[in-house]
């Protein structure tokens, strides 16, 4: 059933961009009695299944080329993630005083439940999946979603249909953070920040003041989750209104938040200590993970997650798809391993030293203006040879090609197969690409899940 949003300053807005995200808001906005115009760049060709529903929504559509009159009687544009604020179309729009709003701006307008936002140049997903999970198995309604497979404005779609104590848990990302306006989450977490992006940004600062957007309309009445350890990261407290928790791996006293103390994690609270788990409970490898572990557990506190609950989320706790994911294994006990998510140099960093094997790395996509040689050191001391696919291939060969064995490949199922014939028993065989995926495929997803088929016919599993 449609409803009619009184509130909505709108009543006509162009949607740019048909992807996930577009198409979730073009959903939402229609929910609302909202005219929609929704435009691509790409040909319409490529949306044959979309266009059955636009008709249906009754959505005003153009895929190809764009010009200045499809925006023609709207009065906002709706900017999908993807979509770089200076595009020409934008800068139409912002000639005609139109306002330019991001998804997730959008999708808050709607939203009536409390949310859990989650940014930092890695681990957002994990983190993001993991304190979803501990919601979920307290009994509230957890819906997950944002920059992690499921759009925001799908997300709060969903919730607008619950009966049930919902809570709105959402990955954003540094580009859904660009142009928000009055996106106010109840518990945001930034959990680090290093280089990325900067084929988008201008400067680091840029990208740093990108991802403490998220913070700028908290009050004294909400929660703002920081990791201790990265001065970065800790250079918002001051600026923020929200109250502070953090979490930290460095055994330095937390006043309020979660932190590690020999093999046991802790939470504190008002002064008060609670232990939760062994470090040895935490299913995920890597130190990484443990800090995404004590992030997740901050937030399901704030949220009302009792300490138990969050002990038992952790001791069922899987993983999460393209996040150091195990594939399979040879009888020598060469294992294969899925990092599709790693499409930065940090995550590729905290993948290599998740492991005490040598490894076979595959690497490579749509460079990202990435500084390779920071991780010259750890590619010569923990990789046993190197496969290189996509357009970066020349780039990262002349950084580490020098440093191992290197070898390239046009495919996935090349580049499992050449991977496959280097490694030695007991060796890991990684994907961990340190590049966005969009040279060869739609996104990481897609990536992720051609590298488990490749290894799977290899092997014949």
């Amino acid at each position: 059933m449609s409803l009619s949003a009184p509130n909505f300053p709108f009543r006509r807005v162009c949607v740019f961009g048909a992807a996930r995200s577009g198409v979730a808001a073009m959903h939402l906005l229609r929910h609302h009695n909202i005219e929609v115009v929704l435009v691509d760049e790409k040909p319409a060709k490529e949306f044959r299944s979309l266009i059955r529903r636009i008709r249906r929504l009754f959505v005003t559509a153009h895929f190809g080329g764009l010009n200045e009159s499809m925006l023609r009687g709207c009065e906002a544009i709706i900017l999908s993630p993807g979509i770089r604020p200076d595009h020409p179309f934008v800068l139409k729009a912002l000639d005609r005083d139109l306002p330019v709003i991001s998804e997730v701006e959008l999708a808050y307008f709607f939203a009536r439940s409390p949310i859990v936002a989650i940014t930092g140049t890695n681990g957002k997903t994990t983190t993001t999946i993991l304190a979803g999970q501990m919601i979920a198995d307290s009994g509230a309604n957890a819906i997950v979603s944002g920059n992690i497979g499921r759009a925001f404005s799908d997300g709060v779609l969903s919730s607008q249909d619950e009966t049930r104590e919902t809570v709105l848990v959402t990955e954003v990302s540094s580009f859904q953070l660009e142009s928000i306006e009055s996106f106010r989450p109840k518990v945001a977490a930034i959990l680090n920040v290093t280089r990325d992006h900067m084929d988008r940004y201008a400067s680091m600062r840029d990208y740093i003041e990108a991802k403490f957007q998220i913070t700028k309309n908290q009050t004294e009445e909400d929660f703002l989750v920081l990791n201790q350890d990265d001065p970065v990261v800790m250079k918002v407290a001051e600026e923020s209104e929200a109250q502070i928790y953090t979490f930290s791996m460095s055994g330095k006293p937390v006043e309020q938040g979660a932190f590690v103390e020999g093999d046991k994690v802790y939470l504190k609270e008002d002064g008060e200590i609670l232990p939760v788990c062994n470090l040895s409970e935490i299913p995920l490898p890597g130190r990484h993970n443990i800090e995404n572990t004590l992030a997740s557990m901050v937030m399901a506190r704030r949220v009302g997650v009792s300490a138990d609950s969050i002990r038992n989320t952790l001791r069922r706790f899987k993983g999460v798809e393209h996040r150091i994911e195990f594939v399979a294994s040879t009888k020598e006990d060469v294992r294969f391993y899925n990092d599709s998510k790693a499409t930065n140099v940090d995550s590729l960093e905290k993948a290599l030293l998740s492991f005490d094997r040598p490894i076979i790395l595959v690497a490579g996509g749509r460079d990202k203006a990435s500084a390779y040689d920071r991780l010259n050191h750890l590619v010569k001391e923990r990789v046993r040879a190197l496969v290189l696919i996509g357009e970066a291939t020349p780039v990262i060969k002349k950084h580490w090609g020098r440093l191992v064995p290197t070898r390239e490949a046009a495919t996935m199922d090349e580049a499992v197969k050449v991977a496959a014939g280097l490694a030695q028993p007991h060796d890991v065989v990684l994907l961990s690409p340190a590049c966005s995926s969009f040279d060869m495929f739609k996104d990481f997803e897609e990536r992720g899940c051609a590298f488990k088929r490749s290894v799977r016919s290899f092997l014949g599993i």
